[in-house]
């Protein structure tokens, strides 16, 4: 008989909550429960577009492991709340939509960047190899000549653009 290891699975879902980091009504908590049975909670606020989770603590060895690898910009925009949680800018990539990431050169000058996922033409598939699966290839692709640039305190707008979300009536 064949077992498979379990999947997180959320406990609830998801709720609003205030953003401690922008003040935003817009931001969510949903808590998981991982395959070991560990409750982590997460964050995400739609309007700052900063995230973070219960194992994102200040000096652990996850942080610390996370920020020997990423850009200094996003070291740069860390917020520390109160509860020592490490928050950060988020990174949103999904090929139906298209990538939303920060974008700048310090962490008083810089903005959201969106940029749009089109249809690759058939045609042109081949020259967008999917790396480890042989004559297999993208039919989707990121159009940075189409991207545009939100306000550091426009995540939301960044969303609305790529049609992630709805406008809120």
């Amino acid at each position: 008989m064949k077992t498979t290891e379990p999947q997180s699975v959320s406990s609830t879902d998801p709720t609003k909550i205030t953003c401690p980091h922008c003040g935003s009504p817009e931001c969510f908590e949903d808590t998981q429960t991982t395959p070991k049975g560990e409750a982590v909670t997460s964050y995400m606020c739609m309007e700052c577009g900063y995230t973070t989770t219960t194992l994102n603590v200040d000096g652990s060895m996850l942080i610390n492991e996370y920020e020997s690898q990423t850009a200094e910009l996003i070291k740069d925009l860390r917020w520390i709340d109160d509860k020592n949680l490490v928050w950060y800018p988020t990174v949103l990539n999904f090929p139906s939509f298209g990538i939303i990431f920060p974008d700048g050169v310090s962490k008083t000058d810089w903005r959201w960047t969106a940029a749009p996922a089109v249809d690759i033409p058939v045609e042109d598939q081949k020259n967008y190899p999917i790396p480890g699966q042989k004559d297999k290839f993208y039919q989707r692709r990121i159009d940075m000549t189409a991207s545009k640039k939100f306000l550091s305190s426009d995540f939301y707008g960044a969303c609305l653009f790529l049609g992630f979300i709805k406008p809120k009536s």
